[in-house]
């Protein structure tokens, strides 16, 4: 027997061999390296922690996430995902054991003469009684079934990490969404205090016109202003209700959940960037792993292919009772006369197959390749996005530095402008425009603030987030 399989062995590796034509010789798509695009080795950065968005000190935001976390569609959807990939690879690992099955039947028939059995059965009714136990292994001689189990573990590892930047993304959103309504608020504050402005404005007009110093014109420039930045405010009070609606569908709540909700705008302290974007980043970044994982999982894919070429040895061993009688009882079918055993190896052996498994293999090389440039594409884009978040800041201190001052010196010239209006040593024109230039200056200032927190949160997004790709790895049960 044990002659019979290693000839087999043989002779099917031969054939198997024979069958790949040189496939696995054609040229494949290479990995990049964090090197190749753009980023340097021993880059001194602070990744972020995971729970990242505390550092904004908000305790309402940080209520607000932990409910998304919970509540979010998207989230629930990537871990089902995740579930079923994991349920996949505990398949793919169950195929490698041995399989026991139990069978256990009893017939009540008439057998044929002609057909079923002889005398003392033939013509009449009888029964037949089988009980018995069978195993099926199929060796992996080749690695195939093994290969097959990676490739799930790896889609198993990639599902994880894409759960992770489900979470990230959320997240970030949310606290985009967060700053931008703490951004309408304020813009919706400046607005009410500019009414003020115009009010006060007004006033001083009315008095110079009953002093015969101003013209009904002035004055009645002077009221237009009010309706328009009245306009303004309830412009800015629909935009604020369309924010909260959207905040709340992000993070999976009731419309209206948030509807008396007011977020504060904030300084962050400026962080010391590196100049350049460190290499370790494909372990920060969650949609890197991912890419990655489904690299792996490519590659393995293409080895169970490869496997099926050469031959598969199986062995089927059974052992039970059976017996057939006109009338069986217990003690009859159990006795050494009705006991049966044996033992089955199969092989199949593929020698002709029109093409089906080389067709096959070529298919999961193009698998591997579309894998291999998708990471490639992934990682230059990671890269590329920390280093445009790298500049923005950069660009953004000068300009809040420089807007400072231009905030400060329209200021000044408005005050100048209505103190000198008041005593008569200019025209309400110059008072206007001195206002409007301030108005502006001070949107421009709540602007660079709030692209100033906007930014940070991208930063921390782009930097994974405090993912770390050690910690997906570690949990996977690699059933090897």
């Amino acid at each position: 027997m044990k002659n019979i399989v290693l000839l087999s062995l043989v002779v099917g590796s031969l054939a198997g061999c024979a069958g790949m034509g040189g496939l696995d010789q054609a040229p494949r798509a290479t990995m990049s390296t964090p090197v190749a695009v753009g980023a340097t080795e021993n880059s001194l950065l602070q990744w972020p922690s995971a729970h990242w968005w505390e550092i904004y000190q908000d305790p309402r935001l940080n209520s607000l996430i932990d409910r998304a976390l919970e509540q979010s569609p998207d989230l629930r959807l990537a871990r089902v995902r995740l579930e079923q990939a994991a349920a996949i690879a505990e398949h793919a690992g169950a195929q490698r054991w041995p399989k026991v099955n139990a069978d256990v039947s009893a017939v009540r028939k008439r057998y044929s003469q002609e057909y079923d059995a002889g005398a003392p059965l033939a013509s009449n009714y009888g029964s037949t009684f089988t009980l018995g136990a069978e195993v099926q292994y199929t060796f992996d001689f080749w690695g195939g079934q093994r290969a097959v189990l990676r490739a799930a573990l790896g889609e198993t590892a990639a599902r994880n990490a894409e759960v992770q930047a489900a979470r990230l993304m959320l997240t970030s959103r949310v606290v985009g969404a967060w700053f931008e309504l703490a951004h309408l608020l304020s813009m919706r504050e400046l607005a009410r205090e500019s009414l003020d402005v115009r009010h006060q404005t007004l006033r001083i007009v009315e008095r110079r016109v009953l002093a015969g110093l101003d013209t009904e014109v002035e004055h009645q420039q002077a009221q237009g202003d009010l309706p328009a930045m009245e306009r303004d405010i309830l412009r800015l009070n629909e935009q604020i209700a369309l924010q909260r609606h959207g905040l709340s569908a992000l993070a999976g709540l009731p419309i209206n959940t948030l509807s008396d909700v007011e977020p504060r705008m904030m300084s962050v302290a400026d962080s010391n960037l590196p100049a350049s974007v460190p290499a370790e980043l494909i372990g920060h970044r969650p949609d890197v792993v991912a890419a990655r994982w489904r690299v792996e999982a490519a590659s393995q894919n293409v080895k169970a292919a490869k496997a099926d070429f050469y031959p598969n040895i199986s062995l089927r061993a059974f052992a039970g009772f059976a017996r057939q009688s006109l009338s069986i009882g217990l003690s009859d079918w159990l006795n050494a006369g009705s006991r049966n055993y044996g033992i089955g190896p199969a092989m199949t052996l593929p020698i002709f197959d029109a093409g089906k498994l080389r067709a096959r293999y070529k298919g999961r090389a193009a698998e591997l390749d579309a894998a291999i440039e998708t990471y490639n594409q992934t990682l230059l884009v990671a890269v590329r996005d920390v280093a445009d978040q790298f500049i923005s800041l950069e660009a953004l201190v000068r300009q809040s530095s420089a807007q400072e001052q231009t905030l400060a010196a329209r200021q000044t010239a408005f005050d100048l402008a209505r103190r000198q209006y008041e005593a008569g040593l200019t025209d309400y024109l110059t008072v206007l425009n001195a206002q409007n230039v301030l108005l502006r200056e001070r949107q421009q200032q709540l602007d660079l603030k709030t692209r100033g927190l906007l930014l940070n949160a991208e930063l921390n997004r782009a930097l994974g987030g405090g993912f770390d790709a050690a910690d997906t790895t570690n949990s996977l049960a690699w059933k090897l």
